[in-house]
């Protein structure tokens, strides 16, 4: 378990340095990205739709996890010794969202069996706005990270943000199969509206109520609301229950901390407060570093050395 973790930790530290050269890694991914879907459409193949797809994935995973994660490590909101979990649960997420993605490929190529009739029609619905909801999903902490770092994370410490947002978003998907189909309002309108604004009230409450036992109460209900949603909306297009459980689990963990600042908190001057400094990163690994090792700061300074070296060589190379 000890390996594991320490294991969990290296991954984590070695994006937090991946994500220090940022201002290199995003336009590199990006101009990636343009290109495949510029071959695509120009030759449109099974394996130009992979390469799109899979940089696209690739782009909106680093995006999520920088402006999200790496932004919680340097502002506070994830306590270090939960580092390993959160990059454990990120990977997770992510091998899972993969593999679904590497089976539908193998599965069009005709080299996996197709899954179960049920499964289909859900993954159909999802598809339909996956590429809308991820936007929707990726948009809000990119923008808070690179254009207003200190408003971001003071709102994040005011309001449970996450929780309300994803229940926003699943109450929007929980409503949307009547607004494509309209001739079911004859069947589902009521259960569907029903359900849709459950989730709404829900997420309006955390956000005009922003009180620990508010939260609480929230996100035990969220995720029971996701789970009638199957029998109430077709369960949102499939991603709105998934939603409304993320939510739910977003609302239960979130604690006020009103006028708090994060270690790592600089907001000085608004050039400070949109700088992502390297100090920031390096600062950040050193502690993980401190906490995770079983050396502790002889470790920290190994690891600072290296990554001092690994820049020396890099502005070497570029000269």
């Amino acid at each position: 378990m000890e390996r594991v973790s320490s294991l969990m930790g290296n991954i984590g530290m070695g994006f937090l340095g991946l994500w220090n050269k940022r201002k290199l890694l995003l336009p590199l991914l990006f101009l990636v990205t343009v290109v495949s879907w510029a071959f695509y459409m120009e030759l449109f193949t099974f394996l130009t739709f992979s390469l799109a797809v899979t940089s696209t994935v690739l782009l909106f995973t680093v995006l999520l996890l920088g402006t999200v994660v790496v932004d919680g490590i340097e502002a506070g909101f994830i306590p270090l010794e939960k580092v390993p979990r959160v990059v454990t649960g990120s990977l997770v997420a992510i091998g899972t969202v993969l593999s679904v993605l590497i089976y539908l490929a193998l599965m069009l190529a005709r080299v996996a069996p197709p899954l179960p009739l049920s499964f289909m029609f859900a993954i159909l619905y999802a598809m339909e706005v996956a590429p809308l909801v991820s936007l929707a999903i990726v948009i809000p902490p990119v923008i808070g990270y690179f254009l207003c770092r200190g408003r971001w994370r003071r709102l994040r410490m005011r309001v449970p943000f996450w929780g309300a947002y994803f229940g926003f978003l699943a109450a929007l998907l929980c409503a949307y199969p009547i607004l494509r189909y309209p001739e079911l309002w004859f069947y589902w309108g009521m259960k569907i509206f029903a359900t849709s604004g459950v989730l709404l009230v829900l997420s309006l409450m955390l956000l005009a109520f922003p009180k620990e036992g508010t939260a609480k109460a929230v996100g035990l209900t969220l995720p029971l609301v996701g789970f009638i949603s199957w029998f109430t909306c077709f369960g949102g297009m499939t991603l709105g229950s998934v939603l409304a459980i993320l939510g739910g689990a977003c609302a239960f963990s979130w604690v006020p901390r009103p006028g708090q600042e994060g270690f790592l908190e600089q907001e000085s001057s608004p050039t400070e407060a949109g700088r992502g400094t390297k100090e920031d990163v390096g600062e950040t690994v050193n502690k993980i570093v401190a906490l995770l090792s079983d050396t502790g700061v002889e470790t920290t300074r190994e690891w600072s050395s290296r990554l001092m070296e690994r820049g020396g060589e890099s502005r070497g190379g570029g000269e």
